[in-house]
């Protein structure tokens, strides 16, 4: 019997300590705009849609001006389209864009707890949203952590259709994605099982990131629009080089905005979204958009 009691003790533990670093590298400090996700789904109960892409539903919460110039903000990993709720409340943003928040695959109301691996399926649901752009004016796409590599997957498989790009926190570099040898385990039955939704979803497309990361190497010369970057010296989730990775990989001329930020974390939308409003101001006006 003890050494029964000891056994699932050692089981529980260990799945805890795997929850445990899941929740420091998976998370979304959501909290600090729990107000900002209540005003907007009170304030505009109807501005949510689909778009279908092979068969699965890719959800999105919108507001601003259909008319006006696109600017979609990708989540990473995990999250959903609430974690841009502050950007999609704010009014002079509403003024000059029309502006879309999705949930990923396997986020939100985008098949949850589906995961999908694949960087370019992720990218051809956005792709997808594109589609909902009435302008000549080509879209701004903005993308958070796991949202980097994906809407520069966006610009590698239509780059006519992309104007500006701001990476934020990005994990983009092959050679800087790093797997921790306990999240394998987490993926194993029945670990997998024991671990919440969007957790286990996040350690299941991060796993395979890195070989993801090497087959976009070759693609960045296809992307054409301006680009801007913001970085956080204090991140300890993706590292600071990620940034020079991407300046290393695009033309000069490519490049508008870049800060790489002291005493700044990973979680820049919620720390510092006055960092994102400028990236998105460098964009405005540039050639591409002409």
């Amino acid at each position: 019997m003890i050494k029964n009691l000891q056994s699932k003790f050692n089981l529980n533990f260990f799945v805890l300590s795997i929850v445990g670093w899941l929740f420091s590298a998976c998370a979304n400090p959501l909290a600090s705009v729990q107000p900002d996700i209540k005003a907007f789904q009170h304030k505009y109960p109807d501005n949510f849609g689909f778009v279908e892409v092979e068969n699965k539903k890719v959800h999105y919460a919108w507001s601003g001006d259909p008319a006006k110039q696109l600017l979609i903000f990708v989540h990473g990993s995990p999250g959903s389209w609430k974690g841009w709720s502050r950007f999609l409340l704010d009014e002079d943003l509403q003024k000059r864009f029309f502006i879309i928040a999705i949930d990923r695959f396997g986020y939100g109301n985008s098949n949850r707890g589906v995961t999908e691996t694949s960087l370019e399926k992720q990218a051809q649901a956005v792709i997808e949203i594109l589609k909902l752009n009435q302008r000549s004016k080509k879209p701004i796409l903005v993308g958070h952590s796991y949202g980097g590599p994906v809407i520069a997957g966006v610009a590698m498989l239509e780059p006519q259709l992309v104007g500006g790009l701001v990476f934020v926190a990005s994990s983009v570099s092959p050679a800087l994605e790093k797997v921790k040898w306990f999240q394998y385990p987490a993926s194993w039955w029945p670990f997998r099982y024991l671990i919440p939704t969007d957790l286990r979803v996040c350690n299941e497309e991060i796993l395979p990131l890195k070989s993801e990361l090497e087959t976009q190497t070759h693609r960045w010369p296809k992307i054409e629009a301006k680009v801007a970057i913001i970085q956080g010296v204090d991140d300890t989730l993706v590292p600071k080089e990620n940034a020079d990775y991407i300046v290393e990989h695009l033309k000069k001329e490519q490049i508008v905005y870049f800060e790489k930020t002291a005493k700044l974390g990973h979680f820049v939308p919620w720390e510092r979204p006055d960092l994102i409003i400028k990236a998105i101001e460098s964009l405005v006006g540039e050639a591409a958009y002409k």
